[in-house]
């Protein structure tokens, strides 16, 4: 991996980028993200315990890396320019030591490119502000429960 890495930049903010019609912006920070050749980038996330896992985050269910590269499809990095991402993945830190990447690109046999993965995240966010934008909508204490029945959330008792 090091061989392929222009330049290493750690916390590297994406500024206000406004998502689709919404008015809404989305922001946030890297961990880190190393510029590659060809105006290509890798978007690391450090992790020290196991959520999100790997396939929350390659189905979306935790979009915030994906997200990430959308941020960096659309230049809201700036100190870094256009580019593509190459790579989403997670540096997990065990506390044994251990260090391992994660790549999020490939769960159950179902590779995805990385730029497809966070134009997916990016129109599903879209979709997503549409829908709360409709005064009739209700907001859901959980939109999708991890366990059926399961009521202790912090918001569970104002559930209808």
């Amino acid at each position: 991996r090091a061989d392929a890495v222009v330049q290493r930049h750690a916390e590297e903010r994406a500024g206000k980028t406004v998502v689709g019609q919404s008015g809404v912006t989305l922001s946030g920070y890297a961990d880190r993200v190393d510029l590659l050749a060809g105006s290509m980038a890798d978007i690391l996330d450090y992790k020290t315990g196991s959520s999100p896992s790997k396939a929350q985050a390659h189905t979306l269910l935790a979009p915030q890396l994906a997200l990430e590269g959308a941020l960096l499809r659309r230049g809201a990095f700036k100190d870094l320019g256009m580019r593509e991402p190459s790579q989403l993945a997670f540096i997990r830190l065990k506390p044994n030591g251990e260090v391992f990447e994660e790549s999020i690109l490939e769960h159950n046999r179902q590779p995805r490119t990385a730029a497809d993965l966070a134009e997916e995240a990016w129109a599903r966010l879209e979709k997503l502000l549409i829908h709360y934008a409709d005064p009739a909508t209700g907001y859901l204490s959980r939109a999708l429960p991890f366990r059926e029945g399961e009521t202790d959330g912090d918001y569970d008792h104002l559930a209808r």
